[in-house]
């Protein structure tokens, strides 16, 4: 019994027990080792960073993973043989480090290894990105290697001359494509994969210890027992949950994965459709991108190309996210009004503060972590550290519940367990890395064409020939540029692909950088929750059984506000606390009255059900009130009460007519 016991412990070790995963471990370590031994030059660091996400790729998805026979065997020994190619790229750069990082780029020849190795990373890249992101990004990217060396002949097109570069098909251009892309932190190692290595992958990481322990019901838990008793309960216990969850794993789609599990059956159980059920799941997911203090990886993307410490990014992120979430949140309570959705009874709900008190160390190293990027910690130290508490504060808490059950012994079998848990944490974190790592490396191509050819800059002035020069139309045709790129991308590629080709455009406009890295940012979230592709809404919906057309549209409908944030923050940073606190207070104030106006015009719901003109004019109020202007705010707000005040009085009037009625049906009875 006693050796039974000790192997039970060491169950979470067999998740391991595969290449993958173990490649994922040696990444896990390697990751530690160059945060806290010595330091690697990024130029080497980051393309072995990249080489270990590949390798990991090609393994967990085969070229054809349903192949039967000889065939299977023959591809599946291809799949290896890449994976030992993508080693060799990695070995490269180890063993010529030294050269790497003192060449002089574009001034010291490429050399013939440098050519192989170069073009064998743009293969595997491409590859592992078509592998899992799908032919979207890779689409991109193909599209973009295409323009490199044949962007010279639409000087040819009238209407394409705008975009046409002045590269030659020439042996030294392609040499400086290789130089750019290969030997620098311009192209495929450039900042997407910097970030990814330096900072990203280390939250992942947080994120998977802190599921490994039981985060994830927790945030439900908590939910339940602060909303739970209220009008349409369960999904506002999604709300608050995703919220927390999505906060520390940044990633729609593995939010509404892990907390749908939770929170859409139960939604469905307290009257939900499997629709409304599996959009407010998407929606609430998706806010997570944008809500400190991980936000996601697009998030310190941001940081990198602002030259600016995370934890300002962080800040000025604050008011928007909470902006979404209050907009939800009202779309919720509107809904629960509308269709009578009720909350928890007490009896339903099978959990109490006081059985939480023993898991509540989960948030611990969560403000821990808060506190380390407020102060300006490196954010590699910051979230490791915050990893390494979250499995003492594991040990001590199973340990002293082992002490209570079985003494010394159980001690020990419990310390194992937390031991190999954190292993198998470590695996999943690293595999789950590679979904930011290959289209960080994918976008990084993309980065890297637009920077040699100037697309950038190009792509503005072509942006605002089509808008006539006038501010809103641009921001118009951004916005759809930047939601038909996230369709069936993840919000980081979608993100990286915007930014190089919006931000440019919106200068031209004259918008501050801060607030046009965050339009694009949040148009990028948004493309997961609007249809026709909308992979949030999908994930959730498969977990609800629900029809995904509806799911999405019911999902776009939730988030609309976010459409609007979007804009105000481009009429006036003050949501992004730029400028004076009061103009900012002003802002978030009206805003929020907006949001609560959006809700019951999009539902149709303020005092009782709208009629057809009520919700447009509520609609319009929501529109002025988030417009950070102060004249047009003041008269949505007037519009938002005549509307309430109307409303009121039909009530009224509608019950005063019931009254009578039935008064006069009484008098007649007697008669």
């Amino acid at each position: 019994m006693a050796r039974s016991d000790w192997l039970h412990a060491l169950t979470p070790l067999k998740s391991v027990a595969n290449p993958a995963l173990l490649i994922a471990l040696v990444w896990a370590i390697f990751q530690i080792y160059v945060a806290y031994g010595t330091v690697m030059n990024y130029l080497v660091a980051v393309p072995v960073h990249v080489m270990f996400a590949v390798a990991i790729a090609l393994i967990v998805k085969p070229f054809a993973p349903n192949a039967t026979g000889r065939r299977r065997i023959a591809l599946r020994a291809m799949d290896y043989f890449l994976v030992v190619c993508a080693a060799v790229v990695a070995i490269y750069f180890l063993v010529n480090s030294e050269w790497i990082t003192t060449r002089i780029a574009g001034f010291d020849p490429v050399s013939p290894g440098a050519y192989i190795v170069g073009v064998i990373a743009l293969v595997l890249v491409v590859e592992a990105t078509r592998r899992i992101i799908g032919m979207g990004l890779t689409a991109v990217i193909l599209g973009f290697l295409v323009y490199q060396f044949t962007g010279t002949l639409l000087n040819g097109i009238p209407i394409l001359r705008v975009l046409a570069h002045s590269g030659e098909l020439s042996w030294n251009f392609f040499t400086s494509f290789i130089d750019l892309q290969i030997l620098q932190n311009q192209g495929v190692f450039g900042i997407p994969s910097v970030v990814s290595y330096s900072q990203v992958y280390y939250f992942l990481i947080f994120g998977a210890f802190l599921e490994t322990f039981g985060a994830g019901k927790l945030f439900v838990d908590v939910a339940t027992l602060l909303v739970g008793r209220y009008r349409g309960g369960m999904a506002k216990v999604a709300v608050i949950a995703s919220t927390l969850f999505g906060a520390v794993s940044g990633s729609a789609t593995a939010n509404a994965s892990v907390m749908g599990t939770f929170t859409i059956p139960a939604m469905k159980r307290a009257g939900m459709s499997a629709e409304e059920a599996a959009a407010v799941e998407a929606t609430a997911s998706s806010g997570g991108q944008i809500m400190p203090p991980v936000m996601g990886a697009a998030a310190f993307l941001i940081a990198q190309f602002l030259g600016k410490p995370y934890r300002e990014i962080a800040i000025a992120g604050l008011i928007p996210a909470l902006l979404f979430y209050v907009a939800l949140f009202c779309v919720i309570d509107a809904t629960a009004k509308k269709k009578g959705y009720r909350g928890l009874k007490r009896s339903e709900i099978n959990v109490t503060w006081g059985q939480l008190v023993r898991e509540l160390y989960l948030f611990i190293p969560v403000v821990w972590l808060v506190y380390e990027i407020l102060v300006g910690r490196s954010l590699s130290s910051a979230t490791l550290e915050s990893t390494a508490l979250t499995v003492i504060l594991a040990i001590v808490d199973r340990g002293v519940r082992g002490a209570v059950k079985g003494g010394p012994r159980q001690v020990g079998i419990s310390t194992v367990k937390v031991i190999c848990e954190s292993v198998a944490a470590m695996a999943a974190g690293s595999r789950a890395a590679i979904t930011v790592a290959i289209p960080c490396a994918g976008a990084g191509i993309v980065v890297g064409i637009a920077t040699m050819t100037n697309l950038g800059l190009t792509f503005g002035q072509f942006v605002a020939i089509l808008a006539g020069g006038m501010l809103i139309p641009a921001l118009l045709l951004i916005m759809v540029v930047v939601i038909i790129m996230g369709m069936g991308m993840p919000t980081t590629a979608a993100y990286i692909m915007g930014a190089i080709l919006a931000i440019p455009a919106l200068t031209q406009f004259h918008v501050p950088l801060i607030s046009a890295h965050f339009f694009v940012l949040y148009f990028a979230v948004l493309s997961m929750v609007t249809p026709p592709v909308a992979l949030a809404a999908f994930v959730a919906g498969g977990i609800a059984h629900a029809d995904i057309w509806k799911t999405g549209w019911y999902a776009f409908r939730n988030s609309f506000a976010g459409f609007l944030v979007a804009f105000a923050m481009v009429a006036s940073p003050a949501l992004l606390l730029e400028g004076p606190l009061w103009k900012t207070a002003l802002a978030t104030i009206t805003a929020i009255i907006g949001c609560y106006a959006l809700a019951a015009g999009t539902v149709g719901y303020l005092r009782n059900a709208n009629r057809i003109w009520e919700s447009v004019v509520l609609c319009i109020a929501a529109v002025l009130l988030i417009a950070p202007f102060f004249i047009a705010s003041m008269v949505g707000l007037l519009m938002l009460i005549a509307v309430w005040m109307w409303q009121a009085w039909r009530s009224r009037e509608s019950l005063s007519l019931a009254t009578r009625s039935t008064t006069f049906l009484g008098e007649n009875h007697e008669s």
